[in-house]
């Protein structure tokens, strides 16, 4: 069978099945707890978090920063080592 590739994706599209592969792990029980920091159309942010104490909620955050983190290096690599 052929793969669909849609060429003009909205970008909304892709907050769309973001937050729909979240949903279906979390229905699977797959998802125990998270944080969330969403950036709203009218330039707020709207946070949440869920089954996350103080301490669940600062290693999650930390996750996220290591990923940004890492894409940062990624982004800058020659520059980090001088080429």
């Amino acid at each position: 069978m052929a793969k669909i590739v849609h060429l003009n994706r909205h970008p909304q599209e892709a907050v769309i099945d973001a937050l729909e592969f979240l949903l279906e792990r979390a229905k699977a029980g797959e998802v125990t707890s998270f944080v969330l920091a969403a950036a709203t159309d009218d330039g707020n942010v709207a946070t949440s978090w869920a089954q996350a104490d103080f301490g669940k909620r600062a290693e999650l955050i930390a996750h996220l920063q290591l990923d940004l983190n890492f894409a940062f290096t990624q982004e800058n690599i020659d520059r980090i080592i001088g080429q």
